[in-house]
């Protein structure tokens, strides 16, 4: 085949007793691709700690290949409770310094 593999937005877990999932850039990556401001807000890379990663992260390969955005996310309608009900709420940013931790149920 003549297509080119993306080695970037490869899903990738480690199955330790908490699972961790990452996929794409990371935020120091992605800045240093593609800048400060992410203008197009378009989804650039994902990591996950917790429950199910593994899950989560396969399934979070598929936007990030199509080129999803932020907006995109937004508009969806998350299954309460879920591990995955974090795509539809992403709020805070690694260097934001704030808590990422999920309040309430």
């Amino acid at each position: 085949s003549s297509v080119e593999c993306d080695y970037i937005n490869v899903p990738t877990t480690v199955f330790t007793p908490l699972e961790y999932g990452a996929c794409g850039y990371s935020e120091e990556q992605a800045v240093q691709e593609f800048g400060e401001d992410n203008i197009e807000e378009r989804l650039l890379g994902f990591h996950y700690l917790g429950p199910n990663a593994g899950e989560v992260t396969q399934l979070v390969g598929i936007p990030l290949k199509m080129k999803a955005t932020k907006g995109d996310l937004d508009a969806l309608i998350g299954i309460h409770p879920t591990s995955a009900e974090i795509f539809t709420t992403l709020l805070v940013t690694k260097r934001s310094g704030q808590s990422a931790e999920a309040k309430g149920c």
